[in-house]
């Protein structure tokens, strides 16, 4: 585990795929190869082993291309098979019970500014502030004002998550957050490279 060594800098574009997504080879080497940080792996439905061989698989493309990759709610999963760290949402662990031991990379999944805080407290190293605009059953968007008011409120790195695409994603950057992470927009796109170099621009 080398968490320390890639992270915050991994953050700026985090690309979240499901147990599918980490199969499709050739659409992450595309994306990993311009301009994807980060790899997500979220599968709350999958099994332990479904998800460690599918995690396994992710971290020989991440570390071949510099990546990093952070494993959804399974601390042990990414204990296992060496990932950089945990990125924890409310199905997960307490993220105050996993800092007790775990050393590696944890970032929260946030909706509102008490969680971010309590999060903070917990010792998260980053936060995940969703949905920025709107996602089917995520609840209500915050948008790129009410980004900035919950990150502004926040002293860990912060990555944005919730329907941002390469039309979007200059705003979003602008609120000075240090990252971007995307589902639809990396998963669905005919041209994953260019899709993610879109959205791996700067801020204006």
């Amino acid at each position: 585990m080398r968490a320390r060594g890639l992270f915050p800098a991994a953050l700026h574009l985090v690309y979240v795929c499901d147990e599918a997504g980490a199969r499709d080879g050739a659409r992450l080497d595309a994306l990993l190869a311009s301009g994807v940080t980060c790899v997500w792996l979220r599968a709350p439905e999958a099994t332990g082993r479904a998800l460690y061989e599918a995690a396994g698989g992710l971290l020989l493309r991440c570390r071949r291309l510099g990546a990093a990759l952070l494993v959804g709610d399974r601390v042990d999963v990414a204990l296992a098979v060496g990932a950089d760290g945990v990125q924890l949402g409310a199905r997960a662990i307490p993220p105050r019970a996993v800092r007790a031991w775990f050393e590696g990379w944890m970032g929260v999944s946030c909706h509102t500014a008490e969680e971010a805080r309590s999060a903070e407290e917990a010792g998260a190293d980053h936060v995940t502030l969703s949905p920025v605009f709107g996602v089917p059953l995520k609840g209500t968007p915050l948008g790129v004002a009410g980004l900035a008011t919950l990150a502004r409120g926040v002293r860990a790195p912060v990555v944005a998550l919730g329907g941002i695409g390469p039309e979007s994603v200059g705003g979003v950057r602008a609120v000075g957050v240090a990252g971007v992470a995307a589902i639809r927009s990396l998963r669905d796109a005919p041209d994953p490279a260019a899709a993610a170099a879109a959205l791996a621009v700067t801020a204006p």
